[in-house]
Order: C-alpha cells, then structure tokens, then sequence
C-alpha cells in the first residue's frame, strides 16, 4: 500500500494506492484546506495503517535539502518529518506538475477531452500545464524503460504580449503588479488581476466565470484573453520541448470550465507562431478531466522507485 498527498496552494487531498495487475488505483480519498500541519494531518490519516512507501507532491520548488516550500502558500514539506510521520525510513517529495506529467501513461482515455491538433507522434516528449493557485508546468517523455519527467517551474517565465489588445493589458498589468510572468495572469488570482486590469472593477474568480456565462462583456473579454494567452504560453512551452508528443492541460480551473472552454481561441493563441504554426498545428491537446491526476502520478512514481 502507497500512501500520496498532493499539497496545492489552496488544497491538500490524502489517498492510498495500490496496484492491481497494470492499473493503479486509489482509495480513502481525503480532502482538507492545505495548512502547515501537513505531517499531523498524515498522522491522523493513516491511524493504525501502516504503507509500504509514500509519496508527496507540492505547489513548488525543491530545495537543495530536498524540502519544498509552496510558492503560493506559508507551508513547507520537509522529508524526513514526513517520514516519521507515515512510518518509513524516508518518503519521496517532487513538485506536483511533476506528479501530473508522471500520470500521463496511467490516464483512462476517457479522462483526456481531445482539444484540436492531429495526432501524438509515439516516442516523442509531452508537456503539461495549468492554470490553479498558480501555473504549473512539466514536461513528460518516454525513456529507456521508463517514462522519465523533468520538472520545472515556467509559469514564472516572462509573458509577452502580441498584439494590440493584449499589449494594452500588459501595461495595465505591468502598472499595477511590476513584473508580469506568465502566472499573473494564468491563474486563479492571475484571472481576478486580468479581469481588474480590463474592467477597473474587482471581482473573485467564481463570480467571474458566472459573469462570463451570462455574457457580461467585461467577464468575457477575460476569459477569452486569459485563453488566448494560455495558448500563446503553451505554444511557447511546446515549441521549447519539442512536444510532438502532446499538450495536457490540468489545474483546478479549466476542468470547472468543461465545455465552456474556449478551445478554437486556445488554438489560435497556440498555433501563432509564424513560420512554425503548421508544425504546431499538428499537435493535440488534451484537457485532463481525471480528478485527481497527481496522486496517480505520485503513485506511479513510488511503485517505480527501488
């Protein structure tokens, strides 16, 4: 039995793992606002259980010491208190787009919602992003026996505007919160400063989406330029790893969307890259609708690990 934790910044979801023949499944699923007693909550969590391994996912950066401090959240992950925790010499601790990217071969068909683009090229790498608390990315690719992930944080790359609405944007932006990265704007406080920045107003993220549904122009605008810049972004990101091999889009936003997801303004923000928009627009892209994509990923991971 496996124990997995994937920590967000605004979310904490526990669960056991087990495989069965192929597939991994999980169990007990347990779900808490993500506070710093992380190690308590484990405790409490396994009770009397005892796990054979367990793994972590965070919202952030590893350290030199192999601990993480969430990037949008006072909380940290540290290794060895986790292990005395879950009763184990030690525990494994990775980003949790990492996690997610690791999921990519254990996901069901049916939890990818195909989102424009041909076919996945097989053997070549994938990368996955999305927009949550923060922007999460990872890119995925098929190794000498394994599938192998490098993890990164791009969300806090630099975001550009392209055109002239979008150039007005940013400078709203820029005056108001200095340098704009790709997660001041792709993501859930990122759409509340997106929606500032075109409207004047302030409004949460909830409120905007259901202003967007009933067609309030401003709430509209922002989402569509949020998802236009997702794609930008994302086209970016596929063009860096060379990911014939697919785009997955996660994070707790876009599944709330379903299908009101803007995939046609996606694609185009994707594809506009000048000469290489037909080598983009040969790739897919999927939306994973799989609930819980990084505590199947943190499973993977352990059940891999010696």
């Amino acid at each position: 039995m496996i124990l997995v934790c994937d920590v967000g910044g605004t979310r904490t979801r526990l669960a056991l793992a087990a495989r069965n023949g192929d597939t991994l499944e999980l169990s007990g699923l347990e779900e808490s606002p993500t506070t710093p007693d992380l190690a308590a909550k484990v405790g409490r969590f396994l009770a009397a259980r005892r796990v054979d391994a367990a793994a972590f996912g965070a919202a952030g950066p590893i350290s030199a010491d192999g601990s993480i401090r969430l990037a949008n959240a006072d909380v940290s992950l540290d290794a060895a208190e986790l292990a005395r925790a879950a009763g184990l010499p030690r525990v494994l601790l990775v980003n949790d787009f990492h996690a997610i990217a690791a999921a990519i071969p254990q996901l069901p068909a049916a939890t990818l919602e195909p989102c424009g683009g041909g076919g996945a090229v097989a053997g070549e790498p994938v990368v996955v992003l999305g927009p949550g608390t923060g922007l999460g990315t990872a890119i995925g690719a098929p190794g000498p026996g394994s599938w192998r992930v490098i993890q990164g944080d791009g969300g806090h790359a630099d975001l550009a505007p392209v055109d002239d609405e979008e150039l007005e944007v940013w400078q709203r932006l820029r005056r108001a919160h200095g340098r704009v990265s790709a997660e001041t704007v792709l993501s859930g406080p990122g759409l509340e400063r997106l929606y500032a920045a075109i409207s004047g107003k302030t409004l949460g993220a909830a409120d905007i989406d259901s202003a967007a549904w009933r067609g309030e122009p401003d709430a509209v605008q922002t989402h569509a330029l949020f998802t236009r810049w997702l794609g930008r972004v994302a086209g970016d990101f596929a063009l860096t790893a060379g990911a014939r091999g697919g785009v997955y889009l996660a994070g707790g936003i876009l599944p709330r969307w379903s299908g009101r997801f803007g995939v046609s303004t996606f694609r185009r923000g994707f594809e506009d890259k000048g000469q290489y928009a037909g080598w983009l627009r040969a790739i897919p892209s999927f939306l994973i609708t799989h609930p819980t994509p990084g505590l199947l990923g943190l499973a993977a991971l352990a059940s891999a690990r010696p």
